[in-house]
């Protein structure tokens, strides 16, 4: 009986593990990469968000903003952007946006 339990109880300890080392989902999506003539441009910008309820708000507008200090002229063409969330089991997700453009 004794070794039943202590089966049961590894079994469980080690599902455990197994199932926790597995709760890191990454969601991402992009659109091709650029052609333009030009000096190429790329930034990123990241925050975090709470149990799929709050998510960051000033993503695109940070990323543009980096993107567009790189640029002095101020003319991006064949702007691309990239969203990709981490979640870590399910409570907390970081959201990270990369931008690149084509600087004229």
């Amino acid at each position: 009986m004794k070794k039943l339990v202590v089966w049961i109880f590894r079994s469980m300890a080690l599902g455990l593990c197994l199932s926790l080392s597995a709760c890191v989902l990454i969601n991402s999506g992009s659109i091709s990469e650029s052609s333009g003539g030009g000096t190429p441009v790329r930034a990123e910008y990241s925050d975090y968000g709470l149990l799929h309820l709050t998510a960051p708000t000033n993503l695109t507008e940070g990323a543009n903003g980096a993107l567009a200090a790189q640029c002095q002229s101020g003319m991006i063409s064949d702007v691309q952007t990239e969203l990709s969330m981490r979640d870590w089991f399910a409570i907390v997700q970081y959201y990270t946006v990369t931008t690149a453009g084509v600087c004229k």
